[in-house]
């Protein structure tokens, strides 16, 4: 009890000593306000920001965001390279679809080694003196082989 009374006085003497010197004092009411308002006014300047968590589930959102792109784009890239295999090879698109090829070049070279499997019928341009008819392109005559495969 007797230190509490020394500090008291003190902090009483400095005040005395601070008011004669024309310092001003706080008292702990106004410094604790101060503190405060100044902590107040810090954290508003990080107002907006994220925190750790929701920065961490962002970043694993684009992620997989990004990793769903390259899918979709990949999966375009696909459906390009088979549609051009099959115009440069002279098939159906629904025949390029079912070949395997890592990309066009792949894919044109397996369309063109299917063409040559495929029996070619020779077809008449002449029906005895009936109707002409015309002939049937490689591509036609294996649409219409498969066609009748799926009959």
């Amino acid at each position: 009890m007797a230190e509490e009374t020394r500090e008291t006085e003190g902090t009483t003497d400095q005040t005395a000593a601070a008011a004669q010197s024309g310092e001003r004092t706080f008292t702990q009411e106004e410094v604790n306000r101060l503190v405060g308002d100044a902590r107040q006014k810090e954290r508003r300047k990080f107002d907006g920001y994220v925190n750790g968590d929701e920065a961490k589930e962002a970043a694993e959102r684009a992620a997989k965001a990004e990793a769903e792109l390259a899918q979709l784009k990949a999966e375009a890239q696909r459906r390009s390279d088979v549609s051009a295999a099959a115009e440069r090879a002279g098939i159906p698109l629904e025949v390029a679809q079912m070949l395997n090829g890592a990309n066009a070049d792949e894919l044109t070279e397996q369309a063109k080694r299917l063409l040559k499997l495929m029996p070619v019928h020779p077809t008449r341009t002449d029906d005895g003196g009936g109707r002409a008819t015309a002939k049937k392109t490689n591509a036609q005559l294996f649409a219409e082989a498969l066609s009748a495969a799926h009959k």
